[in-house]
């Protein structure tokens, strides 16, 4: 009986092999004979199928052979169809009816509770069981991305809108397509590998198509989606979903001897982070059958108006059911610009419990083949299991014969020769010239942002040119200089820097660079335009300078995954320099200018310090415990760790001047994280501890400076304070500093009718400071915040539990 059992067996495997597949096509309509898109077309028991297009036609490769297939889609009854499939093929159209629910037999009270609620009871009940059933699993995942633009400006602030080759009859700006290995292991370990992608118009390009994005987990309590809210989204059958929902069950219906109730889900209130839609629970088992669900501007999502989340689940093993198709549908609207979205994905041959190495899972969490956007036509024929629509091929069909043309000589010269025209308004504005077809460009920098003034120099004006040219594997070499004039103090400055990236999934780089320059005690006290307007208009010349003649070189590299090491070396010949103009544009008899001196700000007759040489060589380590990251080819990208970053920075240097020495070791600590809270909310926080190991007779520019801000301007860096003076606490002793900020997403100013449409962020946080300068020093502060980058905040200073200062500050968000 074994040996007649392994030859029926191998007989059968033979046969699986010898077969060539066999197509079940054909085209899905409604009742009035509208195509039906994106109905999901599978053979029972299995999750081996595929997805109708846009025009409702499908196609599914089986082995000849007998065969159950269904036919499925949200709001539509499920259609059944028993076949035989036969080596040429089976034609097969399929009209769906809508779907007809029935209430369940109730006794209606006039104070009875809807019967959805008993039902998503239970699914809260059984939510924790259902996302933790599966301990680890694989699946093959399809993507297909289309995105299109239906209306949009011929000129956005002045600038001219170029979406490129727009098909105006389409409208299609982006269409991809790509196909993954998805690995999976709780708690939240995940792999993907993109086996191949598929770009319109652009071949060397690799899709973003992730199948991790695709995978809206409702079993989730609150789900977080980068770039579409701060706070995340409350799913319907969360633990404390009764807070935020109220439902309705619509309806039951029968499918495969299973009762599905359809439930509708309604906001309590129409601002809070919710869904709406339809949700379909199963009797008895209370686990999602699919979903109908969709988020609006209400729910205070950013960027996008609508978004639409289809789901569709299949049993993987009789008691096991996973999603087997997710499809996204969104529309948008900025700036005059109109346009809308589909991205569908399709999961199938799953494999659970598989056998995953101790290493699989590595911090890697997606890798895309060198290979994958190398696969010809013949392979994407047979692998998409979504047919194209007539749109979609003539779309590549333009695109690629497109990109061939644009890829020439020729063409790149003649675009070269248009775009590098020269005109007064590139002295103001900057100038780029290009030579596309070699991969380099020369820039000039906008005049207008090389000329300042400051008690120092007077006005100055420089000129800053730049070079670039590119290499295959994303390699670089990158050159800068820059020269400029004081016309009050008559002195030139110059200086050139080269940084050649050789190893770019790596961050490996080498740079060498050096020249004449007027430096801020500390770099990065106050911008040169910010200066420029305060002295000017105020007559607060903020900005400290002195020269340095330095030559320098720098390397970086990362060593293993979340450990980078850089390591450089200077040589600077430091000469104090004093003010030479006291020019103002108005307010002539106010206040006078305070010297160029950090320390005593009235010494308008000596020089702040002794000029002086100074050798210095540093490393700094960036820790990055759990680091997760994409790899492409020849370029890796940080997604960032659960864990705080690290960063420990080390300097020793020695030199000085006729007679007196100066030597120092510093060493600071730096620990920083953000951290997202759901709907309360994102936190993050810096905090350093710095130390002189030794110091002797050590220059002012070689403290330690805390970077203040005496300005109603901010950046609102994470390790800044707003009320410091940039100069009175600079240290050569131990300092610890804190820096916190809560962003609160709008939890709080959503509750406020008429606030609420300007979907306000709330800011709240603190900045803490202890120095043998300053041992106690508080900021408070309070703001708002627009589209993550236009702030405002109001800050409190406070100093040995006194109130030394209030301000308002004011500025962008970097």
């Amino acid at each position: 009986m074994g040996c007649i059992r392994l030859l029926f067996i191998f007989i059968s495997l033979l046969l699986s092999w010898t077969s060539s597949g066999a197509s079940l096509t054909g085209k899905i309509t409604d009742e009035k004979g509208q195509p039906l898109p994106f109905v999901s077309i599978y053979v029972k028991g299995t999750t081996n199928g595929t997805t109708s297009n846009m025009d409702g036609v499908y196609s599914l490769e089986l082995v000849p052979g007998t065969y159950q297939v269904l036919y499925k889609i949200v709001g539509y009854t499920m259609h059944p169809e028993t076949l035989v499939l036969s080596p040429a093929g089976v034609l097969l159209n399929v009209q769906l009816k809508p779907e007809i629910s029935q209430l369940k037999e109730v006794t209606v009270k006039a104070d009875a509770e809807d019967p959805a609620y008993a039902i998503i009871r239970g699914a809260i009940k059984k939510r924790k069981y259902y996302l933790e059933q599966v301990d680890a699993y694989s699946c093959d995942v399809y993507i297909k991305g289309e995105q299109r633009i239906t209306k949009h400006p011929n000129k956005i602030f002045g600038q001219k809108v170029d979406f490129g080759e727009l098909d105006s009859t389409t409208g299609i700006v982006y269409l991809s397509e790509s196909v993954s290995k998805f690995n999976f292991k709780q708690p939240d370990k995940i792999k993907e590998e993109m086996i191949s992608s598929k770009v319109s118009g652009d071949n060397k390009a690799f899709s973003y198509n992730q199948a991790s994005d695709m995978l809206f987990n409702f079993y989730e309590n609150n789900m977080e989606v980068d770039g579409l809210s701060e706070r995340g989204f409350v799913s319907p059958i969360a633990n404390n979903a009764l807070f935020f929902y109220r439902y309705h069950l619509v309806g039951t219906f029968v499918e495969n001897d299973q009762l599905i109730n359809k439930i509708e889900v309604i906001p309590k209130r129409a601002h809070d982070p919710v869904f709406r839609g339809y949700i379909y629970i199963m009797e008895d088992s209370w686990r999602i059958h699919g979903t109908d669900l969709y988020l609006t501007k209400d729910a205070q999502i950013d960027f996008v108006d609508t978004l639409i989340i289809n789901q569709v689940y299949l049993p993987v093993e009789p008691e096991i059911w996973l999603p087997f198709s997710n499809k996204y549908i969104f529309d948008f609207s900025i700036f005059g610009i109109k346009g809308n979205g589909v991205y569908i994905g399709i999961n199938k041959n799953y494999l659970l419990h598989p056998d995953f190495t101790k290493k699989f899972f590595n911090g890697e969490v997606m890798k895309v083949n060198e290979d994958a956007n190398k696969k010809d036509t013949v392979y994407w024929k047979d692998t998409r299991p979504i047919p194209l629509t007539a749109e979609e091929i003539k779309d590549y069909r333009k695109r690629d014969s497109l990109q061939r043309i644009h890829e020439s000589k020729p063409y790149l010269d003649s675009i070269d020769r248009k775009n590098n025209k020269f005109g007064f308004s590139n002295v103001l504005f900057g100038y780029n010239y290009y030579q596309r077809y070699k991969k380099q460009t020369w820039n000039m920098a906008p005049l207008i942002q090389s000329i300042g003034f400051n008690t120092v120099q007077g006005l100055n004006a420089g000129l800053v040119l730049s070079y670039k040219k590119d290499y295959e594997k994303n390699k670089n070499l990158s050159l800068n200089t820059s020269a400029g004039y004081g016309f009050s103090n008559q002195r030139w400055l110059g200086n050139a820097s080269v940084v050649y990236l050789y190893r770019p999934e790596k961050f490996a780089y080498f740079s060498l660079g050096g020249g004449v320059q007027c430096t801020q005690f500390n770099s990065d006290a106050i911008s040169p335009f910010l200066n420029t307007l305060y002295t000017l208009l105020e007559d607060q010349n903020f900005m400290k300078l002195y020269q340095k003649k330095s030559i320098h070189a720098s390397h970086s590299s990362e060593l293993v995954n979340g450990l980078v090491l850089v390591v450089g070396t200077e040589y600077s010949n430091r000469s104090p320099l004093m003010n030479t103009s006291g020019y103002k544009l108005v307010n002539m008899d106010s206040r006078e200018y305070t010297s160029n001196d950090p320390v005593y700000p009235q010494n308008d007759f000596v020089p702040s310090f002794h000029s002086s040489q100074l050798l210095s060589a540093w490393l700094q380590l960036q820790i990055h415990i759990g680091q997760k990251y994409y790899t492409r080819p020849n370029e890796k990208i940080i997604l960032g760790s659960k864990y705080p970053a690290f960063v420990i920075d080390y300097k020793k240097a020695a030199g000085g001047y006729t007679g007196v020495n100066e030597e120092y070791d510093f060493v600071k600590l730096t620990m920083s994280d953000k951290i997202k809270l759901n709907l309360f909310g994102t936190s993050q926080y810096s905090i350093s501890a710095g130390k002189f190991l030794s110091q002797k007779n050590m220059e002012f520019m070689d403290y330690y400076h805390f970077n203040g801000n005496q300005t109603l301007f901010s950046t609102f860096t994470l390790n800044s304070f707003d009320l410091l003076d940039y100069y009175k606490y600079s240290t050569t002793g131990a300092f610890i500093e804190a820096h916190y900020e809560h962003n609160f997403g709008g939890f709080i100013l959503n509750k406020f009718p008429l606030i609420r449409r300007l979907k306000l962020d709330e800011i709240v946080g603190v900045n803490y400071l202890s120095s043998n300068t300053l041992p106690e020093y508080f900021e408070f502060f309070f703001g708002i915040e627009k589209f993550q980058f236009l702030r405002v905040d109001f800050v409190m200073a406070y100093s040995k539990n006194t109130q030394t200062g209030t301000g308002i500050r004011i500025g962008l968000k970097f």
